[in-house]
């Protein structure tokens, strides 16, 4: 460390932007993960309305694939079009007509994809952010003391 006290203060200010910098970058990734997540429910959520359209030309008894996971499919019957078995949270499924269960889908999709807008903007907030203390760090690189 120099001895001069400006040199003492602009070092001290480049640590206190750098660890700023670091925390804004964890909290981006953690932002850019739970965003991922986000439009992944979105997809799943839109395979599910097209699912439960599909039963509109479909009929009671007819043979089917069924996903199982890992592209592994079984091979079933459709015992109702009628009728679709909806997960409201915490472990719970329920019964609902298949207009209602579309319905639902709709609005938890809308939740979702307001969610995930909200944590674009945050994440765009954010990188904003970094892009300041980068400029500022710049500056003081470059020698240049106008710091704003």
């Amino acid at each position: 460390m120099s001895s001069d006290p400006s040199l003492a203060g602009s070092e001290e200010e480049i640590r206190r932007l750098l660890a700023a910098y670091q925390q804004y970058q964890a909290q981006a990734e953690a932002i850019a993960q739970q965003l991922g997540l986000t439009q992944m429910t979105v997809q799943g959520l839109d395979r599910a309305i097209l699912a439960i359209d599909a039963l509109d030309s479909a009929s009671d008894g007819q043979e089917m694939l069924v996903p199982i996971g890992s592209g592994s499919f079984v091979f079933a019957k459709l015992a109702s079009i009628e009728r679709v078995v909806l997960n409201v949270g915490a472990g719970v499924s329920i019964e609902k007509p298949a207009p209602e269960a579309k319905e639902a889908l709709k609005v938890r999709k809308a939740e979702v994809a307001e969610a995930a807008k909200k944590l674009s903007e945050m994440l765009n907030k954010i990188d904003g952010e970094m892009a300041k203390i980068q400029s500022v760090i710049s500056k003081y690189e470059t020698g240049s003391e106008q710091v704003v």
